[in-house]
């Protein structure tokens, strides 16, 4: 049943999802009409929206569906029809319907022929698709269908137009029935399945609803949802709209039009494809998507202001459908995804959360839709009761802020929403994993997806923010990463050398392996943390006033706290025995619940103020209770933790992951835990003479790259002499395995 469910969820939003492209072919051709009728192209576009409206009405609202809704969703559907009607009173008023011209009773049937030659085309399909009548039987019906209304609409088109121009019309509705035949097509198991009959009632439909109510995340991706579908299908509309009333020669620019909209589409697809494993994390290419697609928008916005350039118009179409493509993909996915988080919210009873998704879906893009039928119908008030002697340039100027800021302002709040939602990878991850778990229940899993999933969380965008930024001035090298693979998640424990400030910023900068990072309970505490700073790190800058250091201590104090927050990060109570039982509980729990362990257990020698604190080569001295993670971990488990030694390298401008070390639980305690540390220490070691043979080896190559030299700078005859002068420092730090502190 879980799997149906979700399926039929997925299939309605297939259907309904960035307008197929029958349905924006046959609003370019109901606009191209209306032109050749010598009417206002927008009145052509705003009738057959209006038709479209009205199907997605009925269908969300009316009839078996209704039963489904929600009280706040039926509220909200009566206010839709009543808006709906005065929509259509205000274009019936505007435009003299009753008492003059029959072309607009002639556009209205073409808007007519086309919305129901949809719907029952929809129908025929899936009765065909279901066995409910044979092929032979559905072969002729959907002739009919085709042919019926062509020949109805072919003396309206031939008494109101000039013989070539009712030709063109005609040939451009014989396109459409192709294009629609061949939607169809593609789409013909997902019609089939929106026609099966439903199995749930309204009751349960209403429990799944009120029960993910309680879940924050999947209240954070509908808020997610919704403005992007929203979005979507008013760009859609706009930007078809504007391309519909400033080209010239309408027919032949419609299959040029969808020409371009299938083909970036598919080269949309195409390219994420091939990003394959490479492909960044899904929320991030959710907001490339967003951003490209509003910079198509501005883009339109700015060339408005001039002369409409037929170009430019195909340039943003391509931009503002590349951009959607993207997201909706990432949206398809998080559906996907967030089926995973409805079974963990409603406890594995998913049956009628297929019904909800799908109305909800529906409910989205059916206020989307209602949305652009407004901006239409502003858009037709510059006709006033003129048909024929409307002013383009007066529409076009205002269509310009109608096109832009409502689906941007829509964007907007899209963005805002994924930068706030609560999940990222490693958060569906770990569902996944929880979901399929075969052994005992893991309770340090449940309770950190409990404080994700249901309590409200947000995800910390700001921190990945700012590692975009410094990447570039941190560029390194990474190296030995393979020491990493084939390892469970949960099981690592990463070891690297301190370098004062310089190994924690390029680790979390550049080590690929998820963590989270061991810190000094000081770093962690709000009264503590400034004069931790102040007397281990700021004193000793001299270059800086003594009037600043406090100032700055506070505010690089304010910073880290907000970092060491986003990267949840576990204190260490080095000072207090009793609290560092709390440091191996946390540590334990969060890598039951499939988290890895980053540290730097080097020994902050000499602890006077002012001084260094940490090895700025080589590596220091290394605490060995550390160790004591892989006893408590596998006391728990009876998992044995990796750990995996890594030397960052300033000068070399690497970072070297070194072959891992096992527990052996069998082993003694005390003998275990120091030959893990020795091992640790010793490979981390002989990472740090490897970067000196490699220091050297440069500066061998670039003084003999000097010296062949006929004429040297002023600046190069320095380095060279640098380089003649200068032997390679001998290594400091521990000397092999004795340079442990207790």
């Amino acid at each position: 049943m879980q799997q149906s469910t979700t399926t039929y969820a997925a299939s309605r939003r297939v259907m309904l999802v960035m307008m197929s492209l029958s349905t924006l072919y046959n609003y370019l051709y109901s606009m191209a009409v209306s032109s050749a009728f010598g009417l206002t192209p927008i009145l052509g576009g705003a009738l057959y929206m209006s038709g479209t409206v009205a199907t997605a009405y009925g269908q969300t609202f009316l009839g078996a569906n209704r039963r489904y809704l929600t009280r706040l969703m039926r509220i909200t559907g009566t206010m839709m029809l009543l808006f709906l009607l005065l929509i259509s009173l205000v274009i019936f008023s505007l435009f003299p319907v009753f008492s003059a011209p029959p072309r607009v009773w002639a556009l209205f049937a073409v808007a007519l022929a086309l919305t129901v030659r949809a719907i029952i085309g929809r129908r025929l399909v899936g009765m065909v698709v279901l066995g409910r009548i044979g092929r032979m039987a559905f072969g002729v019906l959907y002739a009919l269908l085709q042919l019926v209304p062509a020949a109805a609409l072919l003396p309206i088109f031939f008494a109101a137009m000039s013989a070539p121009t009712a030709w063109q019309t005609l040939g451009g509705y014989g396109l459409s029935v192709l294009l629609e035949g061949y939607a169809h097509y593609r789409e013909r198991d997902v019609i089939a399945l929106a026609r099966e009959p439903e199995t749930v009632d309204a009751a349960t439909v209403q429990r799944v609803a009120s029960g993910l109510s309680g879940v924050h995340a999947y209240g954070a991706y509908q808020r997610l949802q919704m403005p992007i579908l929203m979005a979507l299908q008013i760009t859609l509309v706009m930007v078809y709209t504007f391309i519909g009333i400033t080209t010239g020669e309408a027919i032949g620019r419609l299959a040029l039009t969808v020409a371009c909209t299938i083909l970036m589409r598919e080269l949309t697809d195409y390219l994420l494809k091939r990003l394959g494993k490479h492909r960044p994390a899904l929320l991030q290419l959710l907001l490339v998507g967003l951003l490209l697609w509003a910079y198509g928008l501005l883009l339109f916005y700015r060339e408005l202001a001039h002369a409409p350039s037929l170009t430019i118009s195909y340039l943003t179409l391509g931009l503002c459908t590349g951009g959607l493509s993207v997201s909706v993909t990432c949206l398809a996915q998080m559906e996907r995804a967030m089926a995973g988080v409805a079974e963990y919210g409603l406890k594995s009873d998913l049956i009628g959360y297929g019904r909800y998704r799908a109305l909800y879906t529906e409910f989205a893009i059916l206020l989307g839709q209602m949305v652009a039928l407004v901006l239409l119908t502003f858009l037709c008030l510059p006709a006033g009761l003129s048909l024929t002697d409307i002013d383009l340039g007066f529409v076009e100027r205002s269509f310009r802020p109608l096109m832009v800021l409502p689906p941007l302002l829509i964007l907007v709040g899209a963005v805002v929403s994924a930068v706030h939602f609560p999940m990222n990878n490693r958060h569906f991850e770990k569902l996944r994993r929880f979901l399929t778990l075969k052994e005992e229940p893991n309770p340090a899993l449940q309770k950190q997806l409990d404080a994700v999933v249901v309590a409200r969380h947000k995800n910390r965008y700001g921190l990945k923010l700012l590692a975009m930024l410094l990447r570039p001035f941190y560029y390194h090298k990474l190296k030995g990463l393979e020491h990493a693979q084939g390892e469970e998640d949960g099981t690592l424990v990463l070891v690297c050398n301190h370098g004062e400030l310089y190994g924690p910023i390029v680790t979390n900068l550049y080590i690929p392996i998820s963590f989270r990072p061991w810190t000094i309970s000081k770093m962690m505490d709000r009264e503590a943390i400034v004069s931790h700073i102040y007397e281990n790190s700021m004193l000793r800058q001299k270059w800086l006033p003594q009037w600043l250091k406090m100032p700055l201590t506070w505010l690089v104090s304010r910073l880290c706290l907000w970092a060491f927050s986003s990267l949840e990060c576990i204190p260490v109570y080095r000072d207090n025995p009793r609290e560092l039982i709390k440091t191996f509980r946390l540590t334990t729990e969060a890598m039951q619940a499939g988290d890895n362990i980053l540290l730097f257990p080097e020994h902050d020698e000499p602890p006077a103020p002012g001084e260094r604190g940490y090895a700025l080569e080589g590596v220091g001295q290394l605490y060995t209770g550390f160790a004591m993670i892989a006893p408590a971990y596998y006391a728990k488990t009876h998992k044995r933790v990796v750990f995996l030694p890594i030397y960052a390298s300033k000068q070399m401008r690497t970072i070297t992951i070194g072959q891992g070390v096992r527990y052996d639980p069998e082993a003694p305690a005390t003998q275990e835990k120091l030959r893990i540390v020795d091992t640790l220490l010793d490979r981390m070691q002989s990472m740090y003479l490897q970067e000196m043979a490699d220091m050297a080896a440069r500066r061998k190559a670039r003084r003999q790259t000097l010296t062949a030299r006929r004429w040297l700078s002023k600046a190069a005859r320095r380095e060279l002499s640098t380089l003649q002068s200068e032997d390679a420092p001998p290594p400091r730090g521990c000397q092999g395995s004795s340079g442990r502190c207790e």
